[in-house]
């Protein structure tokens, strides 16, 4: 910054002096320059001051809401070319809100004026102690020289500040900043103070600084908090109230030198995280409180009456409210003083400062406090005018070093299974053995693989006077290397530090559930417990459920990369060598196709099989799962002993061309079924020369299509578990003097569909 003043020198002038070099006669006189002295820079009380005052003055008293304004002088300086000088104020009682340029600098260029961090003029000068209740000025003589001539000394009013009164306090002051980037400076002493006084040739001259004191005086009507309890007036100034952690303290809530009144309702709120409030107590100034219109409500808790709904009240708000029952003001005329009610706190929690102040909610439109709206502070006389009040909290401060913090975290169970959620908690303690205190604040979660924490960041909630928990729960996605890091990180708090203490998570795949269910592929239902009769084929399948749910998207990790195989066993418990049956891929939402069908045999009397279906895991979020499921093949009817008789040496003439046929069959089902005989013959001596019927009580052609697609079929009814036989005719027509050679095989059937069973073949002669 102090650097730019000089740059700024030098850009002006060097011109100038490069000008005058050139015009003036060789022997003119260089511009006269004292010998170094050292000046004063000073706050006046008046804008018109024309010296430095022999000491620091002493504004004052102001009241809450006034305005007032000071110079900065420079007294007795070397002449100068230019200044960059910085005055601040603590904002909470006094706050700049202008400033402007005096006439020491006559002809000023390059200015920059910067109010409360902002730029009003120019631009605020970087890395510089500009901020909240600080003023920066900075200018410089435009034609190249020496302000007073060039003759030192020199003096002036450099710039005026006004301020506005913000709050009451005995005194503060108005004073010069120090800041590392002020390391060029005109003062000695402190270093670093924000004080630069330059001439035209940008050399930094000498100064002392003098400050000022503002006194600033309680505004009348005012609501303050005051300790003790009983204090008579109001503190001038927010009190810093010092307290000890597990202590009890109890604080009056004062109304000082209000218009007369009659009632009240009030409301005080604190952190509850450092401040308790335990109870409440109406005190003195209303003599006659009325029963009817008294409220007193602790922590939204009724404790008189009741809390007023839709308020600013909650944790740490304190609510009261009373009027007096004679119906008429306490005060016949102002000034009306005196002690509202008490409140009694509990330290909670330690932290250096926190405040005692009064909330704002939309309910409150109607205040006492002209400002900021919506101030839940109303004070009224007895016809339920609002009376105007000013206010004034207090802050609670403590001393107390910032403590190391240790964190003991672990997660249950672990290891977790992966998409499974695992609980997960932290403890975190004050390991100090000099006055520990529970730590506060958030803590965040986070973890190095694929999951999710619910919540992401949790409150410390203290167990006991040193340590505090909080817990989330942790759900893996994806097994990823089996470990996941899950960390802990603590910002700290007020009197604590912070710290990240990461710790292993170990992660298991999931096992998926795997059941199967043999198919019957004419019904396509499951299996009959009781067996599927031979000849008919059935097929496995396979039904999948993702381990406990997971993940989304199947059991499959990549959907379309995994697979499941299936193979059928003889017996019923998938040992021995099985028989591949194909393996299939598992597509999305674990949805298995089945397996092909096959067909197997029970010649002579029921027999077990089985089916295996394998999940062949992704190998990362699921483990390998397989599922054995039985069957009962039943033996189909049959021709019994493979019997069927026929005329072997047909003579048209003797038989009327009709071959006679005979079936001795067993059902050893445990149903009635429908049999039919198909009978395919071909000429072995004409191969052109076929037929094809299907026969039971008649005979008819075969359709293209088979016996279930053959109309007029007249099926033979056979009882369960009957052995039996059955005859049927076949005309025979255009095999003279042919040998016939042909398969019978027998059909049956439970419902609609025929299944084919055992064949018999032979031969038959046509003979006229």
């Amino acid at each position: 910054m102090y650097n730019l003043l000089k740059n700024k020198r030098l850009i002006l002038t060097l011109p100038l002096f490069l000008a005058a070099s050139l015009l003036l006669p060789l022997n003119i006189v260089p511009m006269a320059h004292a010998s170094p002295g050292t000046g004063l820079v000073c706050i006046t009380a008046s804008t018109s001051a024309t010296s430095c005052p022999t000491s620091a003055p002493s504004l004052g008293p102001f009241n809450v809401g006034d305005t007032f304004s000071v110079g900065v002088f420079v007294q007795a300086s070397d002449a100068m070319g230019g200044f960059d000088v910085f005055v601040a104020s603590n904002p909470a009682y006094v706050s700049p809100v202008s400033a402007a340029l005096g006439p020491l600098i006559a002809s000023p260029s390059l200015t920059s004026i910067c109010i409360n961090g902002s730029a009003q003029t120019g631009a605020c000068t970087t890395g510089s102690a500009n901020g909240p209740g600080v003023v920066e000025v900075t200018t410089i003589e435009s034609s190249g020289g020496n302000e007073c001539g060039g003759i030192s000394p020199c003096s002036g009013m450099a710039f005026t500040i006004t301020y506005q009164v913000v709050g009451a306090t005995p005194t503060t002051s108005l004073s010069y900043p120090t800041n590392a980037g002020c390391s060029n400076s005109s003062v000695s002493s402190p270093p670093n103070t924000c004080v630069l006084i330059a001439d035209a040739f940008g050399t930094t001259l000498p100064e002392n600084i003098q400050g000022a004191s503002v006194t600033i005086a309680l505004p009348n009507a005012i609501v303050c908090i005051t300790n003790p309890a009983t204090a008579t007036s109001c503190n001038v100034g927010r009190p810093q109230i010092p307290v000890v952690f597990g202590s009890t303290y109890t604080f009056g809530v004062r109304i000082q030198n209000s218009q007369p009144l009659s009632g009240f309702s009030i409301y005080v709120a604190v952190n509850r995280q450092y401040l308790n409030p335990l109870n409440a107590t109406l005190g003195p100034l209303i003599p006659s409180p009325d029963p009817s219109l008294t409220i007193i409500c602790v922590n939204d808790i009724s404790v008189v009456g009741s809390c007023t709904p839709n308020s600013a009240n909650g944790p740490g708000v304190v609510e009261v409210q009373t009027a007096d029952s004679s119906g008429s003001n306490v005060c016949p005329a102002t000034p009306c003083s005196g002690l509202a009610f008490t409140i009694t706190y509990q330290v909670v929690g330690v932290t250096p400062t926190t405040p005692v102040d009064y909330p704002t909610n939309a309910a409150c439109s109607v205040t006492s406090v002209a400002s900021p709206p919506n101030e839940c502070v109303e004070v009224l006389d007895n016809v339920g005018t609002t009376v105007p009040e000013n206010i004034q909290g207090a802050d609670v401060i403590q001393t107390h070093p910032v403590d190391n913090s240790t964190i003991l975290k672990s997660c249950s169970p672990n290891p977790v299974v992966v998409g499974q959620p695992t609980s997960c908690v932290v403890t975190i303690s004050d390991p100090s053995t000099s006055s520990p205190v529970a730590p506060i604040g958030p803590v965040t979660w986070q973890s190095s693989g694929s999951g999710s924490f619910n919540p992401s960041t949790c409150q410390l909630q203290a167990i006991n006077s040193f340590q505090s928990q909080c817990s989330t729960t942790y759900t893996p996605t994806h097994v990823g290397t089996g470990t996941t890091a899950i960390s802990v990180i603590y910002g700290g708090d007020t009197i604590h530090s912070g710290g990240t203490d990461p710790f292993n998570l170990n992660v298991n795949p999931a096992s998926a559930t795997l059941s199967s269910v043999p198919i019957n592929d004419q019904t396509g239902s499951p299996v009959d417990p009781a067996g599927v009769p031979q000849g008919i084929p059935v097929h496995d399948q396979a039904i999948m459920i993702a381990g406990t749910g997971f993940p989304v998207e199947g059991a499959c990790s990549v959907p379309g990369t995994c697979t499941l195989t299936y193979t059928w066993y003889s017996g019923g418990v998938c040992s021995g060598t099985g028989t591949l049956v194909g393996v299939v891929t598992i597509r999305p939402a674990n949805d298995v196709p089945g397996s092909p069908s096959v067909t197997l045999s029970a010649p002579t009397s029921p027999t077990v099989y089985s089916f295996n279906a394998v999940y062949n895991n992704d190998t990362l979020d699921n483990n390998r799962v397989s599922s054995c499921t039985s069957f009962t093949v039943l033996p189909a009817p049959h021709f019994t002993g493979g019997k069927l008789h026929w005329t072997h040496h047909l003579s048209l003439s003797k038989s009327a061309s009709t071959q006679s046929w005979t079936a001795i069959v067993v059902n050893p089902l445990s149903s009635s079924v429908k049999l039919v005989v198909r009978i395919v013959g071909i000429s072995t001596t004409n191969p052109r020369n076929s037929f094809d019927v299907t026969c039971g009580v008649t005979c008819v052609n075969t359709a293209s299509g088979g016996v279930n697609a053959t109309p007029g079929l007249t099926p033979v009814t056979v009882g369960a578990g009957v052995s039996t036989s059955f005859s049927f005719n076949q005309i025979v027509s255009g095999f003279n003097n042919e040998k016939v050679s042909f398969t019978a095989t027998l059909f049956y059937a439970t419902g609609t569909i025929y299944t084919h069973s055992d064949s018999k073949s032979g031969a038959f002669a046509v003979v006229p």
